[in-house]
């Protein structure tokens, strides 16, 4: 009987969570999601109570889950340098956003991720402080460490919101990269390949703020 019971929450969370991806929070109804996930309206409303607390479950299970099985030290350890940590922090949110395991880029739930982020939720708020607040105080430490003295936390908030978006970019803008390069797209063969080259080129661009704090241009 737990097993029947659990499973049933778990296909409304998947069905609701590629639903509200692709069609939006707005658009997106508990009869499809009911019909998608092989169960009922009434089951839905038994385990999330309405389509407001079925989302909010559904982006927390994304965050958890995606935190879960690509944490942002992906292999590293506090004792690293803040090369090697900003490296693993890369990787891993890289992954998390595109790859089958994780959120599954454009054609996943990421856009899902996206959506939110453009468009806030009410869920968005409680979510943010459990799992996003930590990661974001984390690479803004190794940025501030990177940047070295004189940096303030303006400036390496900026830079971490920087790094941020150019992987985010990789999820709404994959339609048009794929025309543009095929061999950019951000397929699961090329998720390594690409957080090296957003790796490398954010080290660049805080090697060249740290430059300029340094001669006084940036205070």
């Amino acid at each position: 009987m737990t097993e029947q019971v659990t499973g049933t929450r778990e296909r409304i969370l998947e069905a609701a969570a590629d639903i509200f991806g692709s069609a939006g929070f707005r658009a997106a109804t508990i009869r499809q999601i009911a019909e998608a996930a092989g169960a009922n309206v009434a089951a839905v409303n038994y385990y999330f109570r309405d389509k407001q607390g079925l989302y909010s479950a559904v982006l927390e299970d994304l965050l958890a889950s995606g935190f879960e099985r690509f944490p942002s030290v992906m292999g590293s350890t506090p004792d690293d340098s803040p090369e090697v940590r900003l490296q693993a922090f890369v990787k891993a949110l890289c992954y998390r956003l595109l790859s089958a395991k994780g959120w599954g880029g454009y054609h996943g739930r990421a856009r899902l991720m996206v959506k939110e982020l453009n468009d806030p939720s009410p869920s968005l708020d409680a979510a943010f402080e459990r799992h996003i607040q930590p990661h974001k105080e984390m690479l803004v430490g190794i940025v501030t460490e990177l940047l070295g003295d004189g940096a303030d936390r303006r400036i390496a908030l900026a830079c971490a919101l920087s790094i941020v978006s150019q992987c985010f970019h990789y999820v709404y803008a994959q339609p048009v990269i794929a025309r543009i390069e095929p061999e950019h797209d951000p397929v699961e063969e090329h998720i390594e390949r690409l957080a090296e080259h957003v790796y490398r080129f954010s080290l660049g661009g805080i090697a060249m703020i740290r430059q300029t704090i340094g001669n006084g241009e940036d205070r």
